[in-house]
């Protein structure tokens, strides 16, 4: 198992409640490709440095887990098809020596 952090900007016009349904949907996604340890930080509402889908403002969501390295192709396959994320990004956390 290696640790990962994934970083996701969903689109500023969600309701809350939409919003909390995308993370929950992004939530079960990884726990169900991996090992279920799984850390989310609701970072807020930022601009972005750059138009993205002609919106300049996203909200930020980080994530914290332990996964097997085949996994990550997995959740990729299934985050690609959700409309309520503007840009994602996994990567594999240094090991702490």
């Amino acid at each position: 198992m290696k640790a990962y952090e994934a970083m996701f900007v969903f689109h500023p016009d969600l309701t809350d409640e939409k919003l909390e349904q995308s993370v929950q949907a992004v939530e079960k996604i990884i726990k169900d490709n991996t090992t279920g340890n799984l850390k989310v930080e609701h970072i807020g509402k930022k601009t972005l440095a750059y138009k993205i889908k002609k919106v300049n403002e996203g909200y930020y969501i980080n994530c914290d887990f332990d996964a097997p390295a085949t996994a990550i192709s997995k959740i990729k396959s299934e985050l690609k098809h959700s409309e309520d994320i503007l840009r994602y990004v996994i990567f594999a956390k240094d090991a702490k020596k």
